[in-house]
């Protein structure tokens, strides 16, 4: 599901990494993914990481348990529960693209 998604966005050469839970067998929040994405990426510093999700409870929470910045894919306009505040929000993946390349 997750090729199908990025391909559907145009982003699937985008990523020199992805991992994908099914596949690792741990799921998140359990930082033990994100300790895999990090080996898999030959533990770059975590202030060059950011995990974008649409799941505040598994995408977002597990990322800010993991130590790295985090950015929730709102495409609802949805109210984040107390005790989780992602660091970047968006509203669509334009939105995303134009925090991540806001000079393209």
């Amino acid at each position: 599901m997750q090729h199908t998604r990025l391909k559907r966005a145009g982003w699937q050469d985008s990523f020199s990494t992805l991992v994908i839970s099914e596949q690792v067998g741990v799921a998140q929040p359990d930082t033990g993914i994100f300790e895999h994405a990090f080996e898999q990426m030959g533990h770059p510093p975590k202030e060059q990481i950011l995990m974008v999700g649409d799941n505040l409870h598994s995408d977002i929470l597990g990322g800010l348990n993991a130590g790295i910045h985090t950015c929730w894919l709102n495409s609802n306009d949805s109210a984040a529960p107390e005790g989780i505040r992602p660091h970047f929000e968006v509203s669509s993946l334009n939105q995303l693209h134009q925090l991540l390349l806001p000079h393209q």
